[in-house]
């Protein structure tokens, strides 16, 4: 071959992508679960403010909170400031989207922070989904499609699969099989809409295979790592090395669809001490005996660090990246946003001089929003 042509062969060769390296996969939709508890004056803020009233859970109360005294504290997000402030940091994290957990007509104090955000002018491009719990949703019936059907039409709801809303259904419905379900997916197509992607949240992988097939959902994932209720559990590390050996190894060796999942941790010794009522029949009381005014800040191994935090949602990234087959919708959803109490949270929390502790906003925003990148043109 004569050497002009064959400069002009390596140059065309290292700029074909199988030869100098396929593009990289477009970065994973990342979202992230809400709980509201922490809006209004209802009886779950007053019991939230009970868990963490304690000192030595000051530290994990949620930014806008006041302290009042070692053993009382006030939480009230109720206001367009506060969601405003939310979705900037979420925003600064990287996130694409919050999965609300939708209480529907149960509860109006619980959608408060629903309400909040959706008459938000500027989401600064972050959208939202629901987590439906099983439950729940045995009790409203097919009575319940019309409503989410409405929000599926939602500019601002997130989609995966060029336009399929994503819908989590957390625990298995009961009362609802598979015609209901295809029923909610005919309803949604009537409106304009693509068929909505179902992913089934529960505890038990193998089980929950079998009862996403018998459903008709279209992949698996979970809620929580833990599940539990114990004031002793895995240190956050080792919570990690589970959720990758017993979720995202587990469901890659079953073969099922999923869509990966990420831990901020599980740390229940709130409620453990503190029980609130709707978990009163399933935990029995361990109070501390240690007044409250001698507290520290109980912060140990469970307790996940920024950096450990942000090293598993990367991984989680990375691990979404390497198995497209595997988790199609292309997102992850991390526990989670707001579970203060529970021991999950991403949310910045009030930091030792009353100001936001936005350390694990910053230790996202450099895995998931990097320096260059623009987090509001995220893949939606």
């Amino acid at each position: 071959m004569p050497k002009p042509l064959r400069a002009l062969l390596v140059v065309v060769l290292l700029a074909s992508p199988t030869v100098a390296g396929s593009p990289a996969p477009p970065r994973p939709i990342v979202g992230a679960i809400r709980w509201d508890g922490w809006y209004g004056r209802g009886a779950v803020v007053r019991q939230v403010e009970s868990s963490l009233g304690q000192r030595k859970y000051h530290f994990r109360l949620p930014w806008f909170a006041h302290v009042l005294g070692d053993d009382s504290v006030r939480i009230d997000g109720d206001s367009r400031a506060v969601m405003e402030q939310e979705i900037a940091y979420a925003v600064r994290a990287g996130l694409d989207y919050w999965a609300f957990v939708d209480y529907g007509d149960e509860s109006q104090d619980m959608g408060i922070a629903l309400d909040r955000y959706l008459s938000t002018p500027g989401k600064k491009g972050l959208r939202y989904c629901f987590v439906e719990e099983g439950p729940r949703v045995d009790r409203a019936g097919t009575a319940a499609w019309p409503r989410l059907v409405e929000h599926f039409r939602d500019a601002d709801y997130q989609t995966v699969l060029d336009g399929r809303p994503l819908l989590f259904v957390f625990v298995k419905t009961v009362q609802l099989g598979r015609a209901e379900w295809d029923d909610l997916r005919r309803q949604t197509v009537a409106a304009g809409l693509r068929d909505p992607y179902l992913v089934l949240m529960g505890w038990n992988p193998q089980q929950d295979a079998k009862d996403m097939a018998a459903l008709g959902f279209d992949a698996v994932s979970a809620y929580a790592r833990g599940g539990s209720y114990s004031m002793a559990q895995p240190g956050y590390v080792e919570q990690c090395g589970l959720v990758r050996r017993d979720l995202w190894e587990r469901w890659q060796a079953l073969g099922v669809p999923f869509v990966t999942f990420a831990s901020a941790g599980w740390d229940t010794r709130p409620r453990n001490e503190r029980p609130p009522s709707w978990m009163r029949d399933e935990v029995r009381a361990e109070p501390d005996p240690t007044p409250p005014a001698r507290q520290r800040p109980l912060v140990d191994a469970v307790t996940a660090t920024p950096a450990e935090l942000a090293d598993h949602v990367r991984q989680a990234v990375d691990w979404a990246q390497a198995h497209p087959g595997a988790n199609p919708s292309g997102a992850v959803v991390i526990y989670a946003w707001n579970e203060h109490d529970e021991g999950g949270w991403l949310q910045p929390t009030r930091g030792p001089g009353g100001g936001p502790d936005e350390s694990r906003i910053e230790a996202l925003r450099r895995v998931l929003a990097p320096a260059g990148s623009d987090p509001e043109a995220a893949p939606r």
